[in-house]
């Protein structure tokens, strides 16, 4: 069983059904899709975005091709009910074309020439083969890695997305959790390329995400 890790971009298409509606609000961001699933004629699916939350939940509202919605403030979950929309038919017919399982989470990023999603699809070798040679030309491919797949369990990189992991690598080289500290948010924010008070926010999340884990494997409770 193999695994292809990689950035997918819809060349001159809307990626995400709601980057429309989010796109001229600087103050939101959508950085994760924990969960995706097709529901009849619409999708259903727990993402993470950062910024301002009740931002957020007012461009929710006034988004046509929203159903319904619930965020959590503190931890930017929101659970998404939406009309289908033409990029997400599109990557669930190639998933459903090749036999291919997508593993959550999807990252949004914007490291290559446009924005794209970053995903694990597992399934056949010839099944990842044929994908990367077959894809339309509408959608471009960046493959990372590709290799025999291994279900990872109660690692680091299990419980924070690449971009949660790089904020936290970085912060830990840098000196963050240094005492006294030898790194500050904007200073961690240069080095990833990030906005100070994304990169802060990034952080309290992933202490939030780590600690009662750590808590709970080291002294039982939470």
């Amino acid at each position: 069983m193999r695994y292809a890790f990689g950035v997918l971009v819809w060349n001159d298409a809307e990626l995400h059904p709601l980057e429309t509606a989010i796109e001229g609000s600087p103050a939101v961001t959508i950085e994760t899709t924990h969960q995706i699933n097709r529901v009849g004629e619409q999708f259903v699916e727990l993402s993470e975005f950062s910024g301002d939350m009740a931002t957020l939940e007012r461009l929710l509202t006034a988004e046509p091709s929203v159903h319904d919605f619930a965020v959590t403030r503190e931890t930017g979950l929101a659970y998404l009910e939406y009309e289908q929309s033409s990029s997400m038919t599109q990557l669930f017919a190639i998933l459903m074309a090749y036999s291919l399982i997508l593993v959550p989470p999807v990252e949004y990023t914007d490291e290559y020439e446009g924005r794209g999603v970053r995903l694990t699809v597992v399934g056949t070798e010839s099944a990842i083969t044929r994908i990367t040679a077959d894809l339309p030309p509408e959608i471009a491919l960046y493959p990372e890695r590709v290799g025999e797949y291994v279900p990872k369990r109660g690692h680091l990189e299990d419980l924070l997305t690449d971009r949660q992991q790089d904020v936290f690598e970085t912060a830990v080289r840098l000196g963050y959790y240094e005492v006294p500290r030898e790194a500050t948010h904007e200073e961690i924010a240069a080095a990833v390329e990030r906005a100070p008070a994304t990169v802060s926010e990034q952080l309290q999340r992933i202490e939030a995400n780590l600690l009662p884990r750590y808590l709970e494997a080291e002294f039982g409770y939470m």
